[in-house]
């Protein structure tokens, strides 16, 4: 199970969840965030564990296409989440300027289809790419990620067209007590959590991140 831990604002953090095993850990470069980061500290947590076998994911939200690239570059980033109202033109000409860049793309969600999902997918076909993955988190009129808000389970696993669209990476409210079973009812590609291993905004706790990461990897 592929397991990302985001929200990481310091490299003692960095480290910490790169010990316990997880696959990914997330840079959150959105100014409204508890957890958001400037370059200078994302270069520092990149240095700490760039020996690591952990992938690091720039999280963007409603950024400009340069701003994205040169942060891209800033960080030699492979792996990016677009997390804002990004369209299908947005990565494509995205790709075209860093063509081997890997790209998660967020849909936070409270409607009883993936209609929308479908159709944005339709949109990234006709300008010939796709995100590589797709992460459906919950939705939230106030926030863009991170509220423990827990994602409707049940109409995930029974509208994702798992064989059709890319993997699917599951958040919204995900906790060590609840991942498990959030596994088992979507059968997602992998899992995100940013709030679920936290004892405050951004600080995370290495108790809780070890428990997540076990029980996903048991699920």
């Amino acid at each position: 199970m592929w397991v990302k831990i985001c929200g990481i604002i310091d490299t003692s953090a960095a480290c910490m969840v790169a010990d316990l095993g997880a696959s990914a850990l997330g840079l959150n470069f959105y100014a409204p965030s508890p957890r958001s980061i400037d370059l200078a500290t994302a270069i520092e947590i990149k240095s700490a564990v760039s020996f690591r076998d952990i992938s690091v994911v720039g999280l963007f939200v409603k950024h400009s296409l340069a701003e994205v690239i040169s942060t891209c570059r800033d960080l030699s980033l492979d792996v990016i989440q677009l997390h804002g109202d990004e369209p299908a033109e947005f990565l494509a000409e995205l790709a075209q300027t860093l063509p081997d860049l890997h790209m998660i793309r967020a849909f936070r969600t409270d409607e009883p289809h993936l209609d929308t999902l479908a159709e944005f997918l339709a949109e990234c076909d006709q300008r010939g790419k796709r995100p590589d993955q797709i992460l459906i988190d919950a939705y939230s009129p106030q926030s863009y990620g991170g509220t423990g808000l827990i994602a409707p389970w049940e109409m995930i696993r029974e509208n994702y067209r798992t064989e059709e669209w890319p993997p699917l990476i599951l958040a919204g409210g995900l906790t060590p007590e609840n991942v498990g079973d959030a596994i088992k009812a979507v059968a997602p590609f992998g899992v995100d959590t940013a709030s679920g291993v936290e004892r405050a905004p951004g600080v995370k706790s290495d108790q809780m991140v070890k428990a997540f990461i076990s029980q996903a990897e048991m699920a």
